[in-house]
Order: structure tokens, then C-alpha cells, then sequence
């Protein structure tokens, strides 16, 4: 799924009153959680109108998140990979500079491979919650597998690409996001799987699980890319 370093390259923030990029993710969840319970509704309602005598279509809240996360990863890719058509748009909405300076071609390339990125981590956690409720053959469902297989190898090597060719912080960023997230789910998780075992609190699906992680990730990765200095606090 998405690298950390698809948040931004690096950049010189600019020298006017900031904003936390944390509050600009928050932003974008107030913007895009009612856009994705609505969307999930409207779904359900035309699967049902679709389906001969209808078909039960509940949409758990970690299926409700995911296409939240989802749709925000594929609008920042589809803006980011839309500003990289233009030397100017790159300037003025990734790089946050006067529109006639020089754009470093690797840093636009980089921010091409990270718009890719984020568009396929989003069509890929979209499409396995849309399909579950969705009365599909079996042979539609492997069909369904093996494109993801497919988009997950092609993202991965993307990913390696923007590791490669990364710089020092750029890689850093990527370490750091990475241990932090994995120190703070583990203790999250093992937690809750304790209790769970317990009998104390329920059991939680793979697909809660995996919601969880893109969720905390992408506030990680956010606070850690700014603290780099690769987002802009503005």
C-alpha cells in the first residue's frame, strides 16, 4: 500500500502564516467522510434496485472508513498527478512557490510516482469493500483478485522507485513513519487481541484491522512529513 513518501518532496516552506498539515488532513476527513457515507448509501440503494428481490447491503464503519481513506488518497494523487501537467500548478499547489521558478525535474517526477501511488491504494481498498456486497460468481471474484495482485505488484514497484531515488531525508521519512506505526498499532492491537481472547471485548474482522492502520498511518506519515519539512505548514 502507499509509501510514506508519497506525502510531498522536499520544499522550502514558504515565508507566510502556516496552518498544521495535521488540521488540513482533519479538514480533508470532515470533507470526505460524509461524501463517503453518502456514496455508500447511494450504492446500496442501486444494488438492491439492481438485484432481483434485493439483497442485504450493510456497510460496516471500517468499510464506511476505508472508502473514506480511500477516496482522500485518490483525490490527492489525482491532484498532485493533475499539477504535474503544468510547470506553473506544480509551483503554485505542490511546491507552494512563485509560479515562474524552476521546477526540478526529479522532484516532479518523484510526485508523479507518489500521485500514482496514492490512486491505486485507493482503487484498491474500494474495490474489495464494494465487491463483498455484490452477489458475484466465484470466477468474478478470482478475476477480481488477481487485478488486485496485479495493481499491488505494479504499486510496489512504484514504492521501490521512490525509495531508490529518494534522498536521505526522503528515506528517513519513510523509516520513520514505518517504526512509529508499527510500535503504536502493535501495542493497539495486541492490546485489543488480549482482551479479545479474554473474552472481555469482541473480536475484530482483518478489514477493521487493516482500516485501522491506513487511518493511523496516514496521520503519521502527515506529522512526520512536516516535521521533515516535506509538507508545508501552511
Amino acid at each position: 500500500m502507499p509509501s510514506s513518501s508519497m506525502i510531498g518532496t522536499p520544499m522550502t516552506p514558504p515565508d507566510r502564516p502556516k496552518r498544521p498539515a495535521l488540521r488540513r488532513l482533519a479538514f480533508s476527513i470532515a470533507i470526505f467522510a460524509p461524501i463517503g457515507a453518502v456514496a455508500g448509501y447511494v450504492i446500496g440503494r442501486k444494488l438492491k434496485a439492481a438485484v432481483p428481490g434485493g439483497v442485504p447491503f450493510t456497510w460496516t464503519m471500517a468499510e464506511v472508513m476505508s472508502l473514506v481513506i480511500a477516496l482522500i488518497l485518490i483525490f490527492s494523487g489525482a491532484v498532485a498527478a493533475f499539477a504535474a501537467t503544468s510547470d506553473r500548478r506544480w509551483n503554485r499547489i505542490v511546491e507552494h512557490q512563485a509560479a515562474d521558478e524552476p521546477v526540478d525535474p526529479a522532484a516532479r517526477t518523484s510526485g508523479v510516482r507518489q500521485a500514482l501511488v496514492c490512486i491505486l491504494a485507493g482503487g484498491m481498498m474500494i474495490a474489495p469493500a464494494i465487491a463483498a456486497h455484490i452477489p458475484l460468481s466465484i470466477e468474478t471474484r478470482l478475476a477480481i483478485a488477481v487485478a488486485i495482485g496485479l495493481l499491488l505488484a505494479i504499486q510496489t514497484w512504484f514504492n521501490l522507485k521512490l525509495w531508490r531515488d529518494g534522498d536521505e531525508l526522503t528515506r528517513a521519512v519513510i523509516a520513520q513513519t514505518g517504526a512509529l506505526c508499527f510500535w503504536m498499532l502493535e501495542l493497539v492491537l495486541f492490546g485489543w487481541a488480549a482482551l479479545a481472547k479474554l473474552m472481555l471485548v469482541p473480536d475484530i474482522d482483518s478489514w477493521t484491522m487493516f482500516t485501522l492502520l491506513m487511518g493511523v498511518y496516514l496521520i503519521v506519515s502527515v506529522v512526520v512529513a512536516q516535521r521533515r519539512g516535506l509538507v508545508p505548514d501552511r
